[in-house]
């Protein structure tokens, strides 16, 4: 029951760890054997498709694992016959994490919590929904962060994209449309219809799906006007933004508003039946960009990294604003979050912010992985998935990364600590392959047992005994300084004190209760569960 977050430091250096080496060449060649039989235990897999896949880390410009599969289906009239980190893809939905990035990177996270209204003059004076809120949207109770969140409670697709209004055939049961009730905006196949003011004026069109922030429920809608504000309170183009902001800043070679040349794309079946020209204009914000995995790595490792954000609009970035259904998923702006709940001996939880994107035969993942200062770009073109690679990096390189980083932490902190100023007082830190963080086996302060201590001061112990190192743990902060002696880094302790307590709980009051403890115990001003370290 460690504390939220990383139980170790993020690992450094990984390229050159045996244990993550061991797991990539697992990975490396799990991938190529899954390919030849057309057989995974992690997911479907079908050879056919286009595969690029990198997997990236901080503190290095060149991947950990990149995995090129050509398929069969690349197109033999134009585009690239050999994928590579440089082939360029349709990233779909991915766009949706760039029009994020934009707006944080130009005005960052102070107007989330402005009505959206305050930033498009077209939403204003809207109040049918006053009167009628099943068919009419609230606008003056959406907030800019609960578009980039998906809980504002819009239409998903204002825009259509998959044609349904052209249906002739009475046989699904369906009304044949006239044209004068076809959607007032349309992304053909080959470019979009409205301009920004037919898109305003006709948006009401459409009916809410939830009173604003009720429920996540995903919307390309809310993207969209997004991206509409950005504009409106910059004075310029999504597209211009979209180049000095981003590609310019980052180097990107292969990320663009507009279609690239031909020669330079990963182009399944044929330029027709892969939707490459289709050309989303406005659309483009939630789900029509271009980019290579090349990029797709850079903007990732970017992200991590904080290069264009400041650090704490990142860590506020990188947290859920709102949940699904189910225990392994939760969503962010606009992120993805899975759950990954059973990782390495200690059976910890790590999230993984992502955010994939499909557009017709492309589909398209771009992971990032906090704990670990890691994440993996992927794109598949043609008849194909990525869920079997996703499922088989976290299956696989996972448990090495909480490994190397426990084995990182093992050389840098673990060992006896003893006091120089004649004090009684001895630390003993040691590290457990089968536990989270450092802990603690022997603590004596002053000539003082504090493992007694701890269990005399913690009530829910009867007849309490000394705590072993089991039950104390110390976790990293992410609190630092550069001092004269060196970098001092701040860990903090947490009791995880199991089964023998006074109250045994099951259920959903179960849930670990270790945030509760940080910070409990302070004599005067000076935390008791600190521990400061000074490394050279």
């Amino acid at each position: 029951c460690p504390i939220y977050g990383p139980v170790f430091p993020v690992p450094t250096d990984l390229a050159s760890s045996a244990t993550v080496k061991g797991a990539l060449e697992n990975i490396t060649q799990t991938i190529s054997d899954s390919l030849n039989s057309e057989n995974s235990s992690y997911g479907l897999v079908n050879a056919t498709a286009a595969y690029t896949l990198q997997i990236f880390a901080l503190g290095s410009e060149e991947p950990l694992l990149e995995y090129y599969h050509d398929g069969t289906t690349l197109s033999n009239d134009t585009g690239v016959q050999k994928v590579d980190g440089d082939s360029i893809f349709r990233i779909g939905s991915i766009s949706k994490l760039i029009t994020i990035y934009l707006f944080l990177v130009e005005l960052g996270d102070g107007l989330w919590n402005d009505p959206i209204t305050q930033y498009i003059p077209e939403l204003r004076n809207r109040d049918k929904s006053e009167e009628n809120p099943v068919d009419y949207v609230a606008w003056d109770q959406i907030t800019v962060g609960a578009l980039a969140g998906h809980v504002a409670g819009l239409p998903r697709d204002f825009v259509d994209i998959l044609g349904l209004y052209e249906n002739s055939d009475p046989s699904y049961g369906l009304p044949v449309l006239p044209p004068s009730e076809y959607p007032a905006c349309i992304v053909t196949l080959e470019n979009f219809t409205c301009t920004r003011q037919q898109f305003f004026d006709a948006i009401n069109d459409r009916q809410p799906t939830f009173l604003p922030n009720t429920a996540a429920t995903y919307s390309n809608t809310g993207i969209m006007l997004l991206a509409y504000a950005l504009e409106s309170i910059t004075g310029r183009s999504y597209e211009d933004i979209l180049g000095t902001t981003l590609v310019d800043a980052l180097g990107l070679t292969g990320t663009s508003f507009s279609k690239p040349e031909d020669t330079r794309g990963a182009i399944p079946f044929s330029i027709a039946l892969s939707g490459w020209a289709r050309d989303l204009g406005a659309a483009a914000s939630m789900g029509g960009l271009y980019a290579s995995t090349n990029d797709l790595t850079r903007i990732g490792r970017s992200i991590l990294n904080s290069t264009l954000l400041d650090g704490n609009i990142t860590r506020a970035w990188l947290k859920p604003t709102s949940y699904t259904s189910s225990i392994y998923g939760n969503v962010g702006r606009p992120w993805e979050i899975f759950r990954a709940a059973d990782i390495g001996p200690s059976k910890r939880l790590v999230d993984l912010y992502t955010k994939g994107g499909d557009l017709g035969p492309y589909h398209t993942n771009l992971a990032l992985v906090p704990d670990y200062g890691i994440g993996f770009a992927l794109a598949v073109g043609g008849v194909g998935s990525h869920i079997w690679l996703d499922n088989l990096i976290v299956g696989v390189l996972f448990p090495a990364l909480e490994a190397a980083a426990r084995e990182q932490a093992d050389v840098a902190y673990a060992g006896t600590y003893t006091a120089t100023n004649g004090l009684n007082s001895t630390l003993v830190l040691e590290t457990d392959s089968t536990l989270p963080g450092l802990g603690i086996s022997r603590w004596i302060s002053n000539g003082t047992d504090m493992l007694s201590v701890l269990a005399e001061l913690d009530t829910s112990i009867p007849n309490p005994e000394p705590l072993t190192a089991s039950a104390v743990r110390v976790y990293p902060t992410n609190l630092e300084r550069e001092t004269e002696d060196g970098k001092e880094v701040a860990w903090r302790l947490s009791l995880d004190v199991e089964a023998g307590a006074a109250f045994s709980f099951t259920g959903p009051f179960s849930a670990c209760g270790s945030w509760f403890t940080v910070d409990v115990l302070v004599l005067g001003k000076f935390p008791i569960d600190e521990f400061l370290f000074t490394l050279d």
